[in-house]
Protein backbone atom coordinates (compact mmCIF):
# COMPACT_ATOMS: atom_id res chain seq x y z
CA UNK A 1 0.00 0.00 0.00
CA UNK A 2 1.42 3.70 -0.90
CA UNK A 3 1.03 4.96 2.68
CA UNK A 4 -0.28 8.64 3.44
CA UNK A 5 -0.42 7.79 6.92
CA UNK A 6 2.14 10.01 9.08
CA UNK A 7 3.35 8.25 11.35
CA UNK A 8 2.98 8.65 15.32
CA UNK A 9 0.49 10.99 14.30
CA UNK A 10 -2.95 10.61 16.51
CA UNK A 11 -6.09 12.81 15.71
CA UNK A 12 -9.74 12.24 17.35
CA UNK A 13 -10.95 9.50 18.74
CA UNK A 14 -10.60 6.65 16.68
CA UNK A 15 -6.63 7.72 17.10
CA UNK A 16 -5.58 7.26 13.41
CA UNK A 17 -5.82 9.85 10.43
CA UNK A 18 -4.84 10.15 7.00
CA UNK A 19 -2.55 13.00 5.28
CA UNK A 20 -1.27 13.48 1.86
CA UNK A 21 2.88 13.44 1.44
CA UNK A 22 3.24 16.87 -0.09
CA UNK A 23 5.81 15.09 -2.05
CA UNK A 24 3.33 12.72 -3.74
CA UNK A 25 1.01 13.98 -6.32
CA UNK A 26 -1.72 11.44 -6.48
CA UNK A 27 -4.27 12.12 -3.48
CA UNK A 28 -6.83 9.43 -4.82
CA UNK A 29 -6.34 6.12 -6.91
CA UNK A 30 -5.65 5.05 -8.93
CA UNK A 31 -8.87 2.60 -8.89
CA UNK A 32 -11.02 1.31 -11.45
CA UNK A 33 -14.84 1.48 -12.43
CA UNK A 34 -17.44 0.78 -14.79
CA UNK A 35 -14.98 -2.36 -16.21
CA UNK A 36 -16.63 -4.31 -19.24
CA UNK A 37 -15.36 -6.80 -21.55
CA UNK A 38 -13.46 -4.54 -23.52
CA UNK A 39 -13.77 -0.78 -21.56
CA UNK A 40 -12.50 -0.07 -18.07
CA UNK A 41 -12.48 3.61 -16.57
CA UNK A 42 -9.06 4.16 -14.13
CA UNK A 43 -9.86 7.27 -11.96
CA UNK A 44 -6.97 9.36 -10.16
CA UNK A 45 -7.37 12.87 -7.96
CA UNK A 46 -3.92 14.31 -7.94
CA UNK A 47 -3.28 17.09 -5.28
CA UNK A 48 -2.72 19.78 -8.21
CA UNK A 49 -4.15 19.80 -11.59
CA UNK A 50 -1.83 18.45 -14.13
CA UNK A 51 -2.32 15.95 -17.43
CA UNK A 52 -1.72 12.17 -16.36
CA UNK A 53 -1.60 9.44 -19.12
CA UNK A 54 -2.69 5.90 -18.79
CA UNK A 55 -0.73 2.69 -20.60
CA UNK A 56 -2.36 -0.42 -20.92
CA UNK A 57 -1.15 -3.84 -21.98
CA UNK A 58 -1.88 -7.35 -21.85
CA UNK A 59 -0.34 -9.46 -18.56
CA UNK A 60 1.64 -12.11 -19.18
CA UNK A 61 5.03 -13.93 -18.98
CA UNK A 62 6.51 -12.17 -22.02
CA UNK A 63 4.61 -9.24 -22.05
CA UNK A 64 3.21 -9.82 -25.25
CA UNK A 65 1.61 -6.62 -27.30
CA UNK A 66 1.92 -3.06 -27.38
CA UNK A 67 1.24 -0.87 -25.07
CA UNK A 68 -1.69 1.62 -25.99
CA UNK A 69 -1.51 5.37 -24.20
CA UNK A 70 -4.80 6.69 -23.27
CA UNK A 71 -4.42 10.36 -22.12
CA UNK A 72 -6.15 12.73 -19.71
CA UNK A 73 -6.04 16.79 -20.05
CA UNK A 74 -4.78 18.80 -17.43
CA UNK A 75 -6.98 18.31 -14.20
CA UNK A 76 -7.07 17.63 -10.67
CA UNK A 77 -9.42 14.68 -10.42
CA UNK A 78 -9.08 12.66 -13.91
CA UNK A 79 -11.74 9.35 -15.23
CA UNK A 80 -9.60 7.93 -18.29
CA UNK A 81 -11.83 5.61 -20.45
CA UNK A 82 -9.69 2.75 -21.36
CA UNK A 83 -11.25 1.21 -24.89
CA UNK A 84 -10.43 -1.49 -27.42
CA UNK A 85 -10.03 -4.22 -24.70
CA UNK A 86 -9.81 -7.85 -24.93
CA UNK A 87 -12.60 -9.81 -22.91
CA UNK A 88 -11.63 -11.98 -20.15
CA UNK A 89 -8.22 -10.84 -20.74
CA UNK A 90 -5.36 -9.60 -17.65
CA UNK A 91 -4.01 -6.15 -18.28
CA UNK A 92 -0.99 -3.85 -16.54
CA UNK A 93 -1.83 -0.61 -16.55
CA UNK A 94 0.78 2.22 -15.50
CA UNK A 95 -0.65 5.39 -14.61
CA UNK A 96 1.74 8.63 -15.18
CA UNK A 97 1.40 11.58 -13.35
CA UNK A 98 3.43 14.48 -12.65
CA UNK A 99 7.29 14.40 -13.01
CA UNK A 100 8.65 11.00 -12.78
CA UNK A 101 5.24 10.01 -10.60
CA UNK A 102 3.82 6.18 -12.05
CA UNK A 103 1.71 4.26 -10.62
CA UNK A 104 1.35 0.67 -11.69
CA UNK A 105 -2.09 -1.76 -11.60
CA UNK A 106 -3.64 -4.57 -13.29
CA UNK A 107 -6.91 -5.72 -13.88
CA UNK A 108 -9.10 -8.55 -15.97
CA UNK A 109 -11.58 -7.73 -17.90
CA UNK A 110 -15.06 -8.85 -17.90
CA UNK A 111 -15.90 -12.03 -20.15
CA UNK A 112 -18.12 -11.37 -23.08
CA UNK A 113 -22.00 -12.30 -22.75
CA UNK A 114 -21.72 -15.83 -24.32
CA UNK A 115 -19.01 -16.89 -21.49
CA UNK A 116 -20.27 -19.69 -18.91
CA UNK A 117 -17.14 -19.46 -17.30
CA UNK A 118 -17.69 -19.09 -13.29
CA UNK A 119 -16.35 -15.93 -11.62
CA UNK A 120 -15.99 -15.10 -8.01
CA UNK A 121 -16.92 -11.14 -6.78
CA UNK A 122 -16.59 -10.13 -3.28
CA UNK A 123 -19.40 -8.38 -1.29
CA UNK A 124 -18.99 -5.60 1.68
CA UNK A 125 -20.12 -2.61 2.43
CA UNK A 126 -20.51 -0.23 5.23
CA UNK A 127 -17.13 0.91 5.95
CA UNK A 128 -17.64 4.19 7.61
CA UNK A 129 -16.63 5.79 10.86
CA UNK A 130 -14.03 2.86 12.29
CA UNK A 131 -10.52 3.08 10.52
CA UNK A 132 -8.71 -0.08 12.36
CA UNK A 133 -12.25 -1.98 11.58
CA UNK A 134 -12.21 -1.15 7.62
CA UNK A 135 -8.53 -1.50 7.64
CA UNK A 136 -8.38 -4.88 9.05
CA UNK A 137 -11.66 -6.31 6.45
CA UNK A 138 -9.86 -4.60 3.48
CA UNK A 139 -6.54 -6.75 4.38
CA UNK A 140 -9.02 -9.74 4.72
CA UNK A 141 -10.06 -9.13 1.36
CA UNK A 142 -6.55 -9.05 -0.06
CA UNK A 143 -5.85 -12.39 1.33
CA UNK A 144 -8.86 -13.57 -1.21
CA UNK A 145 -9.23 -14.10 -4.94
CA UNK A 146 -11.83 -12.75 -6.97
CA UNK A 147 -13.02 -10.45 -9.76
CA UNK A 148 -14.40 -7.46 -8.76
CA UNK A 149 -15.66 -6.08 -5.59
CA UNK A 150 -19.41 -4.85 -4.77
CA UNK A 151 -20.08 -2.49 -2.37
CA UNK A 152 -23.49 -2.01 -0.66
CA UNK A 153 -23.43 1.39 0.43
CA UNK A 154 -22.04 4.12 3.46
CA UNK A 155 -18.67 4.36 2.43
CA UNK A 156 -17.94 7.61 4.33
CA UNK A 157 -19.69 9.01 7.21
CA UNK A 158 -21.01 12.17 5.83
CA UNK A 159 -21.22 12.36 1.92
CA UNK A 160 -19.92 15.53 2.35
CA UNK A 161 -16.53 15.59 4.10
CA UNK A 162 -13.79 15.65 1.70
CA UNK A 163 -11.32 14.44 4.54
CA UNK A 164 -13.68 11.27 5.12
CA UNK A 165 -13.14 10.21 1.35
CA UNK A 166 -9.92 10.52 1.55
CA UNK A 167 -10.10 7.98 4.64
CA UNK A 168 -11.49 5.97 2.68
CA UNK A 169 -9.70 5.48 -0.39
CA UNK A 170 -6.36 5.58 2.01
CA UNK A 171 -7.84 2.49 3.25
CA UNK A 172 -9.18 0.76 -0.04
CA UNK A 173 -6.20 1.65 -1.93
CA UNK A 174 -4.72 -1.84 -2.21
CA UNK A 175 -7.57 -3.43 -3.24
CA UNK A 176 -9.61 -0.58 -5.84
CA UNK A 177 -6.14 -0.49 -7.61
CA UNK A 178 -6.52 -4.43 -8.82
CA UNK A 179 -10.22 -5.06 -8.97
CA UNK A 180 -12.70 -3.02 -10.38
CA UNK A 181 -15.36 -1.60 -7.59
CA UNK A 182 -19.15 -1.93 -8.58
CA UNK A 183 -21.01 0.58 -6.30
CA UNK A 184 -24.31 1.30 -4.74
CA UNK A 185 -25.26 4.32 -2.90
CA UNK A 186 -25.89 4.32 1.14
CA UNK A 187 -27.77 7.12 3.12
CA UNK A 188 -24.39 8.36 4.54
CA UNK A 189 -23.54 9.96 0.96
CA UNK A 190 -26.27 11.51 1.18
CA UNK A 191 -25.65 13.40 4.23
CA UNK A 192 -24.73 16.59 3.90
CA UNK A 193 -24.85 16.03 0.20
CA UNK A 194 -28.40 15.67 -0.91
CA UNK A 195 -27.75 16.00 -4.99
CA UNK A 196 -24.60 13.10 -4.05
CA UNK A 197 -21.83 15.36 -6.15
CA UNK A 198 -19.29 13.61 -4.63
CA UNK A 199 -20.53 10.03 -4.60
CA UNK A 200 -21.19 10.91 -8.58
CA UNK A 201 -18.04 12.32 -8.59
CA UNK A 202 -15.76 9.71 -7.48
CA UNK A 203 -18.26 6.30 -8.29
CA UNK A 204 -20.32 7.54 -10.58
CA UNK A 205 -20.99 6.76 -13.97
CA UNK A 206 -20.07 10.25 -15.54
CA UNK A 207 -18.81 13.64 -13.80
CA UNK A 208 -20.96 16.64 -13.49
CA UNK A 209 -19.66 19.16 -16.38
CA UNK A 210 -20.14 22.33 -14.03
CA UNK A 211 -21.19 23.16 -10.94
CA UNK A 212 -24.57 24.07 -11.93
CA UNK A 213 -25.01 20.45 -14.06
CA UNK A 214 -28.11 18.06 -12.70
CA UNK A 215 -26.14 15.66 -11.01
CA UNK A 216 -26.15 12.25 -12.92
CA UNK A 217 -28.31 8.80 -12.24
CA UNK A 218 -27.12 7.30 -9.21
CA UNK A 219 -28.31 3.96 -9.84
CA UNK A 220 -27.18 1.85 -12.65
CA UNK A 221 -26.64 -1.45 -14.38
CA UNK A 222 -23.95 -3.99 -15.56
CA UNK A 223 -23.60 -6.98 -17.47
CA UNK A 224 -20.57 -10.09 -16.16
CA UNK A 225 -20.71 -13.08 -17.77
CA UNK A 226 -24.12 -14.64 -17.43
CA UNK A 227 -25.18 -12.35 -13.99
CA UNK A 228 -27.07 -8.73 -15.12
CA UNK A 229 -26.56 -6.58 -11.83
CA UNK A 230 -28.58 -3.81 -10.74
CA UNK A 231 -27.39 -0.62 -8.23
CA UNK A 232 -30.08 0.67 -6.61
CA UNK A 233 -30.31 3.93 -4.39
CA UNK A 234 -33.06 2.93 -2.06
CA UNK A 235 -33.51 6.13 -0.83
CA UNK A 236 -36.47 7.58 -3.04
CA UNK A 237 -40.22 6.93 -3.31
CA UNK A 238 -40.46 3.73 -4.89
CA UNK A 239 -44.38 3.83 -5.20
CA UNK A 240 -43.17 6.00 -8.86
CA UNK A 241 -40.67 7.91 -10.05
CA UNK A 242 -37.79 8.08 -12.59
CA UNK A 243 -35.85 5.33 -10.88
CA UNK A 244 -38.97 2.43 -10.52
CA UNK A 245 -39.42 3.27 -14.20
CA UNK A 246 -35.98 2.67 -15.25
CA UNK A 247 -35.73 -0.26 -12.51
CA UNK A 248 -39.06 -1.65 -14.58
CA UNK A 249 -37.87 -1.35 -18.28
CA UNK A 250 -34.23 -2.46 -16.95
CA UNK A 251 -35.74 -5.82 -15.59
CA UNK A 252 -37.75 -6.44 -18.21
CA UNK A 253 -34.98 -6.06 -21.11
CA UNK A 254 -33.16 -8.66 -18.85
CA UNK A 255 -36.08 -11.24 -18.96
CA UNK A 256 -34.80 -11.89 -22.92
CA UNK A 257 -31.10 -10.95 -22.67
CA UNK A 258 -29.65 -13.62 -24.15
CA UNK A 259 -27.21 -15.69 -22.06
CA UNK A 260 -28.72 -13.77 -18.54
CA UNK A 261 -29.83 -16.94 -16.27
CA UNK A 262 -28.89 -14.72 -13.24
CA UNK A 263 -30.33 -11.32 -11.38
CA UNK A 264 -29.01 -9.82 -8.64
CA UNK A 265 -30.39 -6.35 -6.99
CA UNK A 266 -27.63 -4.20 -4.98
CA UNK A 267 -29.56 -1.81 -2.94
CA UNK A 268 -28.16 -0.43 0.50
CA UNK A 269 -31.42 -1.10 2.56
CA UNK A 270 -32.92 -4.22 1.87
CA UNK A 271 -36.62 -5.10 2.04
CA UNK A 272 -35.36 -7.05 5.05
CA UNK A 273 -33.43 -6.96 7.72
CA UNK A 274 -32.87 -8.94 11.12
CA UNK A 275 -30.97 -5.60 12.82
CA UNK A 276 -32.39 -2.25 13.99
CA UNK A 277 -32.97 -0.86 10.75
CA UNK A 278 -35.59 -3.54 10.24
CA UNK A 279 -37.32 -4.32 7.20
CA UNK A 280 -37.38 -1.21 4.43
CA UNK A 281 -41.12 0.00 4.39
CA UNK A 282 -41.20 2.15 1.37
CA UNK A 283 -40.03 -0.71 -0.36
CA UNK A 284 -42.70 -3.45 0.37
CA UNK A 285 -45.54 -1.21 0.36
CA UNK A 286 -44.32 -0.39 -3.33
CA UNK A 287 -44.19 -3.73 -3.92
CA UNK A 288 -40.25 -3.95 -5.20
CA UNK A 289 -40.16 -7.22 -3.65
CA UNK A 290 -42.67 -8.81 -5.74
CA UNK A 291 -41.51 -6.64 -8.75
CA UNK A 292 -37.97 -8.19 -8.59
CA UNK A 293 -39.73 -11.61 -7.66
CA UNK A 294 -41.48 -11.92 -10.99
CA UNK A 295 -38.32 -10.78 -13.32
CA UNK A 296 -36.67 -13.43 -11.62
CA UNK A 297 -33.93 -11.87 -9.54
CA UNK A 298 -32.53 -14.40 -7.62
CA UNK A 299 -30.81 -12.36 -5.26
CA UNK A 300 -30.68 -8.88 -3.05
CA UNK A 301 -27.20 -7.81 -1.66
CA UNK A 302 -27.84 -5.52 1.02
CA UNK A 303 -26.34 -3.65 3.61
CA UNK A 304 -27.55 -0.52 6.44
CA UNK A 305 -27.91 -2.49 9.38
CA UNK A 306 -23.65 -3.24 10.32
CA UNK A 307 -24.47 -7.10 10.40
CA UNK A 308 -24.30 -9.99 8.75
CA UNK A 309 -27.75 -11.91 7.88
CA UNK A 310 -28.64 -14.45 5.05
CA UNK A 311 -31.97 -15.05 4.37
CA UNK A 312 -35.16 -15.51 2.09
CA UNK A 313 -38.79 -14.10 1.48
CA UNK A 314 -41.63 -14.66 -1.44
CA UNK A 315 -38.59 -16.77 -3.04
CA UNK A 316 -36.41 -13.56 -2.74
CA UNK A 317 -33.08 -14.70 -1.46
CA UNK A 318 -31.02 -11.84 0.32
CA UNK A 319 -27.53 -11.26 2.04
CA UNK A 320 -26.97 -8.35 4.45
CA UNK A 321 -23.64 -7.38 4.66
CA UNK A 322 -22.74 -4.29 6.60
CA UNK A 323 -20.10 -5.15 8.58
CA UNK A 324 -17.18 -3.24 6.36
CA UNK A 325 -15.90 -0.72 9.45
CA UNK A 326 -19.05 0.40 10.53
CA UNK A 327 -19.65 0.00 14.28
CA UNK A 328 -21.48 -3.23 14.73
CA UNK A 329 -24.82 -3.28 15.66
CA UNK A 330 -25.02 -6.24 18.59
CA UNK A 331 -28.56 -6.39 19.32
CA UNK A 332 -30.58 -8.80 16.32
CA UNK A 333 -33.98 -9.82 16.55
CA UNK A 334 -34.35 -12.93 13.49
CA UNK A 335 -37.41 -12.16 11.59
CA UNK A 336 -39.43 -15.06 9.55
CA UNK A 337 -36.94 -14.46 7.26
CA UNK A 338 -33.80 -14.79 8.58
CA UNK A 339 -31.65 -18.10 8.28
CA UNK A 340 -28.58 -16.62 9.12
CA UNK A 341 -27.33 -13.73 11.74
CA UNK A 342 -24.33 -12.21 13.42
CA UNK A 343 -23.27 -9.11 14.44
CA UNK A 344 -19.54 -9.20 13.47
CA UNK A 345 -17.15 -7.37 10.92
CA UNK A 346 -17.71 -9.27 7.51
CA UNK A 347 -17.25 -9.83 3.97
CA UNK A 348 -18.87 -12.21 1.38
CA UNK A 349 -17.45 -14.19 -1.37
CA UNK A 350 -19.87 -15.09 -3.86
CA UNK A 351 -19.02 -17.63 -6.29
CA UNK A 352 -21.19 -18.22 -9.84
CA UNK A 353 -21.28 -21.09 -11.99
CA UNK A 354 -22.80 -23.79 -14.07
CA UNK A 355 -23.98 -25.24 -10.37
CA UNK A 356 -25.66 -22.07 -9.52
CA UNK A 357 -24.35 -19.57 -6.56
CA UNK A 358 -21.94 -20.42 -3.74
CA UNK A 359 -22.19 -17.94 -0.88
CA UNK A 360 -18.69 -17.99 1.44
CA UNK A 361 -18.86 -15.15 4.33
CA UNK A 362 -16.29 -14.74 6.41
CA UNK A 363 -15.23 -12.71 9.42
CA UNK A 364 -12.53 -9.62 9.43
CA UNK A 365 -10.33 -12.44 10.84
CA UNK A 366 -10.71 -15.01 7.57
CA UNK A 367 -12.65 -17.59 10.58
CA UNK A 368 -15.93 -18.58 8.00
CA UNK A 369 -19.34 -17.15 9.39
CA UNK A 370 -21.35 -18.88 7.12
CA UNK A 371 -21.84 -21.23 3.83
CA UNK A 372 -24.86 -22.33 1.76
CA UNK A 373 -25.31 -22.17 -2.02
CA UNK A 374 -28.08 -22.20 -4.25
CA UNK A 375 -29.60 -22.98 -7.72
CA UNK A 376 -30.69 -20.35 -9.65
CA UNK A 377 -34.38 -20.11 -9.23
CA UNK A 378 -34.38 -22.08 -6.08
CA UNK A 379 -34.05 -22.05 -2.31
CA UNK A 380 -30.96 -21.75 -0.23
CA UNK A 381 -29.13 -25.62 0.32
CA UNK A 382 -28.19 -25.08 3.34
CA UNK A 383 -31.63 -24.93 5.89
CA UNK A 384 -33.58 -27.30 7.63
CA UNK A 385 -37.47 -26.01 6.38
CA UNK A 386 -38.29 -23.60 8.74
CA UNK A 387 -40.60 -24.79 12.01
CA UNK A 388 -44.40 -23.47 11.76
CA UNK A 389 -44.30 -20.10 14.06
CA UNK A 390 -47.08 -19.75 16.98
CA UNK A 391 -49.76 -17.79 15.86
CA UNK A 392 -50.40 -14.33 17.31
CA UNK A 393 -53.94 -13.75 18.57
CA UNK A 394 -54.39 -11.52 15.53
CA UNK A 395 -53.72 -14.62 13.63
CA UNK A 396 -50.73 -13.58 11.88
CA UNK A 397 -47.17 -14.43 12.82
CA UNK A 398 -45.86 -13.85 16.12
CA UNK A 399 -42.73 -12.04 15.14
CA UNK A 400 -41.80 -8.72 17.15
CA UNK A 401 -40.42 -5.74 15.38
CA UNK A 402 -36.70 -5.36 15.96
CA UNK A 403 -35.19 -2.36 18.30
CA UNK A 404 -34.92 1.31 16.64
CA UNK A 405 -31.82 1.69 14.74
CA UNK A 406 -28.51 3.08 17.27
CA UNK A 407 -26.84 4.99 14.68
CA UNK A 408 -28.67 8.18 14.54
CA UNK A 409 -28.75 8.05 10.77
CA UNK A 410 -30.51 10.25 8.53
CA UNK A 411 -32.25 8.39 5.86
CA UNK A 412 -33.48 10.80 2.80
CA UNK A 413 -37.21 10.81 2.35
CA UNK A 414 -38.10 8.78 5.03
CA UNK A 415 -41.48 9.63 6.80
CA UNK A 416 -41.42 12.54 9.27
CA UNK A 417 -41.04 11.60 12.84
CA UNK A 418 -41.35 13.78 16.12
CA UNK A 419 -38.44 14.95 17.24
CA UNK A 420 -40.21 14.22 20.95
CA UNK A 421 -40.79 11.03 19.51
CA UNK A 422 -37.53 9.50 20.99
CA UNK A 423 -37.86 11.64 24.12
CA UNK A 424 -41.48 9.42 25.08
CA UNK A 425 -40.03 6.39 24.56
CA UNK A 426 -37.78 7.16 26.98
CA UNK A 427 -40.49 8.66 29.74
CA UNK A 428 -42.10 5.53 29.18
CA UNK A 429 -39.40 3.32 29.36
CA UNK A 430 -38.42 5.35 32.63
CA UNK A 431 -42.10 4.71 34.05
CA UNK A 432 -42.35 1.02 33.43
CA UNK A 433 -38.90 0.70 35.38
CA UNK A 434 -40.08 2.42 38.37
CA UNK A 435 -43.23 0.46 38.36
CA UNK A 436 -41.63 -2.50 38.47
CA UNK A 437 -39.41 -1.50 41.08
CA UNK A 438 -42.46 -0.68 43.18
CA UNK A 439 -43.61 -4.34 42.78
CA UNK A 440 -40.54 -6.02 44.20
CA UNK A 441 -39.79 -4.14 46.58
Amino acid sequence: MRSRLLGGLVVGALGWASAAYAADPVQKGPYLLHLGASSVDVRVELASAAAISVDAVVDGPSDAGVARTFASPSATFHSVHLTGLTPATRYRYTVHAGAGAAVTGTFLTAPDGASRAPFTFVVYGDNRSDGPAHERVVRAVQRESYDFLVNTGDFVIDGGDDSAWQRFFDIEEPILRDHPLFACIGNHELADDRQAAHFARYLGPTEPSGPSAAAPPIYGSFRWGRARFFLLNAFVDWASGAERTWLEDALGQADHEPGVDLRVAVIHHGPHSAGPHGDNERLLAAHIDDLLVAHHVDLVLAGHDHIYERGEAKGLKYIVTGGGGAPLYRETRPIPSTRKVEATYNYVLATVSDDGVAILAKRADGSTLDQCSFARGGSWLCDPKPAARPASSSGGAATAPPSPGPCGCSVPGAPGRSPLAPFALALVALVLVRRRSGAET
